[in-house]
């Protein structure tokens, strides 16, 4: 008796197996289906998308990033700079960032305590930068343009401080074109600034461009379009201590030309992970069966 009702039970459970198989397949194959799809997918590297969709955007920043990764690199050298330095390091940073044409540092009253050059190609006026006195105790920089008759040369100031307090300024400054060279196209690109005009680029707009109300404009946004000067100027803004910089650049030209050819993109290496086969497993074997 025993034996029969166990007999029975194992055909039962084979029945069920049997009738289940075909949908358990079913299901299993929509699962692996899904994972290929979206856990476990083949990568693949597309070497045409640039990102930016935008030609005017992916113009403006071809331009400006090379002369923006070199600005930013000083920044970081000078912000660093927290104690009162000695010549060498001002030496070191004209050499390592060649474009600079000097380095000057000053007293909380303006009275210089070191510079490199010894004697500067042109006049500093630093008082407007001391001025900013309580951007200096927050350990923040401060910036000016200034346009003369020797041209145009943009100062960066950083504070120093002695016992905790602050107690000068490290001063470095730069003629833009130095530094607007590093552009591929430096003709193309325009350099504004809520502190006046930068560099005018080649196209003659330049004045027309930095009377714009920027510092209206960008209170609303760091980059945009703007109909002005008789062109189309994408733009992206920064900060240069207080200072907002602002480069441009015409985009009609890049927006009217005509998409080159898609690349197909490269496929990526297979994945070694292995999926788990979709075969029912064996039936156990009948321990009351006779040998």
């Amino acid at each position: 008796m025993k034996r029969t009702a166990i007999a029975a039970m194992t055909a039962l459970l084979c029945l069920v197996t049997l009738t289940g198989c075909g949908t358990m397949k079913t299901k299993w194959r929509e699962t692996r289906k899904l994972y290929r799809e979206y856990i476990n997918t083949d990568p693949t590297i597309d070497f045409s998308d640039q990102g930016i969709t935008d030609k005017g955007l992916q113009r403006l920043a071809a331009l400006f990033m090379p002369v923006d990764e070199r600005l930013l690199a000083m920044l970081r050298v000078l912000g660093s700079q927290d104690t009162p330095p000695e010549q060498e390091w001002a030496q070191q940073l004209l050499t390592n960032h060649n474009w600079l044409s000097g380095v000057v540092v000053v007293d909380t009253t303006g009275v210089t305590v070191g510079q490199v050059p010894a004697v500067p190609m042109r006049p500093l006026d630093v008082a407007p930068l001391l001025e900013q006195s309580e951007r200096y105790k927050v350990r923040k920089m401060g910036a000016r343009v200034v346009t003369d008759e020797m041209g145009t040369v943009v100062l960066v100031a950083a504070p120093f401080f002695k016992e905790n307090e602050w107690a000068g300024l490290v001063v470095a400054y730069f003629d833009p074109r130095n530094l607007v060279r590093f552009s591929s196209d430096p003709g193309a690109l325009v350099v504004v600034s809520t502190d006046g005009l930068v560099w005018p680029g080649a196209s003659g707009q330049g004045e027309a461009l930095a009377a714009l109300k920027w510092s209206d404009m960008l209170k609303e946004s760091v980059q945009g379009d703007i109909n002005a000067a008789g062109g189309q100027y994408v733009w992206q803004a920064r900060y240069l201590g207080q200072l907002e910089l602002v480069y441009l650049t015409d985009a009609r030209e890049v927006r009217t030309q005509k998409p080159e050819p898609k690349k197909e993109a490269a496929p990526g290496p297979k994945s070694d992970v292995k999926i788990p086969s979709t075969e029912p497993l064996p039936m156990p074997a009948d321990p009351t069966a006779n040998p």
